[in-house]
């Protein structure tokens, strides 16, 4: 299998990839070999959930490890393939599948099919209970091969 490295500058929070999966991360700040590690994905606390977003990327698909926390609210109700767009420049584009949240400690994945590796991004997450949009923005430099 023919996996991608790339490099993030920006580490904010950290979130575990699901064990035995064969997901390559986009790695932080610097050269690394390609690992399970995933210090490069972001939180954003805002009203009642939190969210921890992680991008991966495997064989042509742009994969999102979303981790979600509340206290309050049901995930359940969070329909991902809905809710989750991956912003390219001007394109917004809807994920070819999605896992989905419940309870409220989940976690599940967001796939978009892409070509090549994107050189910044942002992912919008809208209408998790009580905020209607949610942004996390990467800047990703050109991969090194």
């Amino acid at each position: 299998m023919l996996t991608t490295l790339l490099l993030i500058g920006i580490t904010i929070a950290s979130h575990p990839a699901a064990a035995g999966s064969e997901l390559t991360p986009v790695r932080a700040s610097t050269p690394a070999i390609a690992t399970r590690d995933t210090s490069f994905a972001k939180q954003i606390s805002m009203g009642e959930v939190t969210l921890v977003v992680g991008p991966l990327w495997r064989d042509g698909e742009f994969v999102l490890e979303i981790r979600a926390n509340t206290h309050s609210v049901d995930l359940g109700e969070v329909k991902l393939d809905e809710a989750v767009r991956l912003v390219i420049g001007e394109t917004s584009i809807a994920p070819s599948h999605a896992g989905s949240l419940s309870g409220h400690h989940g976690s599940a994945s967001v796939a978009f099919p892409l070509a090549e590796v994107p050189t910044s991004f942002t992912v919008e997450i809208r209408d998790v209970p009580d905020v209607p949009v949610r942004t996390l923005s990467w800047g990703v430099p050109t991969p090194q091969r």
